[in-house]
């Protein structure tokens, strides 16, 4: 298949619902600024804060309430997550991330504060949530019932994973009674799971109690609130209960997709790429066992057709890696066999060709504005190896 014509096929997607999604495909927003990696799991995990492009074109948010900081490091977690899936079990999660820096958009917010009318903006999280909704419903179709992690991270001076159910401390201190009330059930994230777990778990088991998420992620070594150990922030303590995308796109509305927004401390989980691995083979582990107590009753879930978690040709091999990436500035290339080394932008034109030898070196093109770019590279036998570059200067 002709480059340019792969490069189409994998990165230039419709948001359409009635689109054939294939697993390990990649698809993209029509702007480029929203990204749609489709899995065979039934976990669906979004990135909507840790975008890095600010592309001129799009107006800075500056409406009432606008909150701008990027989450860190969340978009590369939402990756590795994806990765050790795929390496353990040929399986990977859907992933939908958001490029766009949260100066331009916030998907996790409802549309008009979102986006603050810039109708550029507007067409990106309509592409989001479509996306989102896509993931859904192939996990309905092929699982009856789901989760999604929507995943952040907090900048709180205690360091501790937070949990958000939609309910926030103040919820959370109201006691058992009033938590496992039909009121509060009926606006729980959890909201199907509550009903329909395999044990009958009531709403404040499944939230605090032995077997909860929480429990079992404070047990393998990651604080967590709510959670057996700490089943609340006390009063004062800052704590994040869960926003639009959680709300949206959990069971709260109907449904069988739980959702639970994720907070995530800087320290010990997201601030290297080590401590992102450890953490995300931890959460890999616990995500299967709670899927299979609660949900399945068995680890079938994990029987699928494994899929490609890079854009690459099915029988080539790595022919050279890229760190880091996303990046702001050059990045360095590790090329393992000499080759012809292309750069491609979002619209299929070769922007840069050259010959590169074996070995570690500066990325040698630098592009003249932020963006996503398709690089190739391919050997005098004919193995060809493609992966996408996230420029954000």
């Amino acid at each position: 298949m002709h480059l340019l014509l792969l490069f189409t096929f994998l990165l230039i997607g419709s948001a359409s619902l009635a689109q054939p999604f294939v697993p390990g495909q990649t698809y993209f927003s029509a702007d480029g600024y929203i990204e749609y990696r489709c899995g065979n799991l039934p976990l669906i995990l979004t990135a909507p804060h840790g975008g890095y492009l600010e592309p001129a074109t799009l107006p800075d948010r500056s409406c009432p309430d606008a909150v701008t900081i990027r989450d860190g490091f969340t978009q590369e977690l939402g990756r590795v997550i994806d990765s050790v899936f795929n390496e353990y079990h040929g399986c990977s999660p859907h992933l939908i991330i958001n490029h766009l820096h949260r100066k331009k958009l916030d998907p996790n917010r409802e549309q008009g504060i979102a986006t603050c009318d810039s109708p550029q903006a507007v067409a990106a999280w309509e592409a989001f949530h479509r996306f989102t909704d896509s993931a859904k419903a192939l996990v309905t179709r092929d699982f009856g019932k789901g989760l999604l992690l929507d995943l952040h991270g907090h900048a709180h001076t205690i360091q501790r994973l937070e949990l958000g159910y939609q309910l926030t401390g103040d919820h959370l201190r109201s006691g058992d009674s009033a938590i496992n009330s039909a009121f509060r059930v009926q606006r729980s994230g959890i909201r199907s799971l509550v009903a329909i777990n395999r044990n009958g778990l009531n709403h404040v088991e499944l939230l605090r109690g032995e077997n909860a998420l929480g429990t079992w992620l404070q047990r393998a070594g990651y604080a967590s609130v709510p959670s057996q150990q700490i089943p609340f922030p006390l009063a004062g303590e800052p704590f994040f209960s869960g926003a639009y995308i959680t709300e949206r796109h959990g069971s709260m509305p109907g449904g069988s997709i739980d959702a639970i927004q994720m907070e995530h401390q800087m320290t010990g989980v997201r601030e290297t790429a080590a401590t992102r691995r450890v953490y995300a083979d931890t959460l890999r582990r616990v995500i299967i066992d709670y899927l299979q107590l609660h949900s399945f009753g068995d680890t079938g879930f994990l029987n699928c057709q494994p899929v490609s978690s890079g854009i690459q040709k099915q029988n080539s091999h790595q022919l050279f890696s890229l760190y880091p990436n996303p990046s702001a500035l050059l990045p360095q290339i590790e090329v393992q066999t000499a080759g012809e080394l292309k750069v491609y932008d979002f619209q299929g034109r070769c922007l840069f060709s050259g010959m590169l030898e074996s070995g570690i070196q500066s990325l040698p093109f630098l592009p003249k504005s932020g963006g996503i770019y398709l690089i190739s590279m391919t050997t005098s036998s004919g193995y060809g190896f493609y992966t996408r570059w996230v420029y954000y200067p």
